[in-house]
């Protein structure tokens, strides 16, 4: 598409240089793909593409890369999460203090359990209530507790993450307990030891909602594994509850 094909000649720029002090710049990166006949794209305005140029090397390296990081901005994409929050309130606390583990354990409104799971409800829903054997839809966003994301249910195409409350084949036992309680439309963030959280693994057939992909999965097996005994280590986990039958 437009977007990509426009990223790729941007980014290719750089490998372009020949020799110390001089650059080649190739009709191939203006011409029209065969494929897509879009319109020639003229990346450095101040150089004619049709002859051989000499220029310094730091110079060549600046007008090379600049266009080239400008590109690939344009196409970092947004936090796909973030529709989720939509109109949920948001604390400073959260902003100013990096750490979400610290942000809610402070916080007036949040709740601990005595297994070591603690939670708050960013905004109260106003629909059925979550509870022991009830089938439950959710939109989730998981995280370490320091709010380094992992990965995330509109991540990966906004599919639910769907269990039967109470079921130890279905969540993570601390979403499992953490969850009890809230409304349909809510959403509630909660903290989970790692003890409580991903001990079966996270390969898909174990109790989710499980990260998705080879870097989201080797990220949590890390927390598992060489975290899990560091005080104050834990998974967070943003829930909203989108049905409850």
């Amino acid at each position: 598409n437009m977007t990509s094909f426009v990223a790729y000649k941007s980014l290719m720029l750089p490998f372009l240089l020949l020799g110390k002090n001089s650059i080649f710049l190739s009709d191939a990166l203006i011409t029209p793909h065969p494929k897509t006949q879009l319109s020639p794209v003229k990346l450095l305005p101040s150089l004619d593409v049709n002859h051989e140029y000499s220029i310094s090397r730091s110079e060549s390296m600046r007008q090379l890369f600049l266009p080239a990081a400008a590109a690939a901005l344009l196409f970092i994409p947004t936090s796909s999460a973030s529709a989720m929050y939509e109109n949920a309130p948001v604390r400073p606390t959260d902003v100013e203090s990096g750490n979400d583990t610290a942000a809610i354990s402070s916080s007036p409104g949040s709740t601990s359990l005595p297994s070591g799971v603690s939670y708050e409800d960013l905004r109260p829903g106003t629909g059925d209530i979550v509870s022991e054997g009830k089938r439950v839809n959710i939109q989730w966003v998981l995280k370490r507790s320091n709010g380094y994301y992992v990965d995330s249910s509109e991540r990966n195409d906004g599919v639910p993450f769907i269990f039967t409350v109470g079921d130890p084949r279905g969540a993570i036992a601390g979403l499992d307990e953490g969850i009890r309680g809230m409304r349909v439309n809510g959403i509630r963030r909660i903290i989970i030891p790692p003890n409580l959280s991903y001990v079966d693994g996270v390969e898909d057939d174990k109790p989710g909602p499980v990260p998705m992909g080879f870097g989201p999965k080797q990220r949590m097996r890390r927390v598992m594994t060489l975290l899990k005994d560091i005080p104050g280590e834990s998974v967070l986990l943003d829930v909203k509850a989108t049905r409850v039958q």
